[in-house]
């Protein structure tokens, strides 16, 4: 999943609010979109921080209604 700073009014499916993204480390307010690809290790330069619980479940909950897991 990708991490954006690009957000709207309107979700679409597969998306979800980063609620807590202050929390999380994040600069700015920020949404998870359904884009899954893969980088080498070596690229990735910093941890920006950690979900919250919440944003975590509200993740999960918007994986299983994206894969039809109900």
């Amino acid at each position: 999943m990708a991490i954006t700073s690009q957000t709207k009014m309107f979700l679409e499916i597969g998306e979800c609010l980063i609620k807590k993204w202050k929390e999380a480390g994040l600069l700015k307010p920020s949404a998870i979109k359904p884009a899954i690809s893969t980088i080498e290790q070596k690229l990735v330069l910093k941890k920006l921080g950690v979900l919250s619980t919440e944003d975590l479940a509200s993740l999960n909950n918007t994986l299983k209604e994206l894969l039809f897991l109900g």
